[in-house]
């Protein structure tokens, strides 16, 4: 299983936890105890923070929806490609930047990208959508496009574009 799938408790128990404080204006609203907090996945290293709540508990639950992202974008394989399904509508990509399937989605669409060595007609045959939709998705999020693109690169074909 894809770690960007796993329950909160079982990921958060393979991350190490450290106390965050706000710096900044704020005044007596600012962040003044360790509520804010950065997480370490521990075998990839990869890191997500939040400081943006006073509520430590709120601060972790976002920390955890940023590091599944990381996780979904720069760890390949184990993604289930019926992760994919219910957001299929005919050859057209039905997510938005912002959903909590989001981090799945992303690792079922790398993970294809990748075997199709960043071509954009192989991954997008294999995915079922359009060229369209899948160049539309992986350009819709920096970190997502930074990948592909860093991709590409090494397969000798230009970054993505849009228009």
């Amino acid at each position: 299983m894809h770690p960007c799938a796993l329950p909160d408790a079982a990921l958060l128990a393979l991350c190490r936890v450290e106390p965050q404080r706000a710096g900044g204006p704020g005044g007596q609203h600012a962040n003044k105890t360790e509520s804010g907090v950065r997480l370490v996945h521990l075998s990839s290293g990869l890191q997500a923070e939040s400081t943006n709540h006073r509520e430590k508990p709120r601060n972790i639950a976002e920390a955890l929806g940023t590091l599944r992202l990381r996780l979904a974008i720069h760890q390949r394989g184990g993604s289930d490609p019926a992760w994919l399904k219910p957001h299929v509508r005919g050859r057209k990509l039905m997510v938005g930047t912002v959903f909590e399937g989001l981090p799945r989605v992303t690792a079922v669409v790398l993970d294809a990208f990748f075997g199709a060595q960043g071509a954009l007609v192989g991954a997008a045959a294999v995915l079922g959508i359009s060229t369209t939709q899948l160049a539309g998705f992986l350009t819709s999020h920096g970190e997502i496009r930074r990948s592909a693109d860093a991709l590409r690169a090494t397969h000798g074909l230009g970054p993505l574009h849009v228009r």
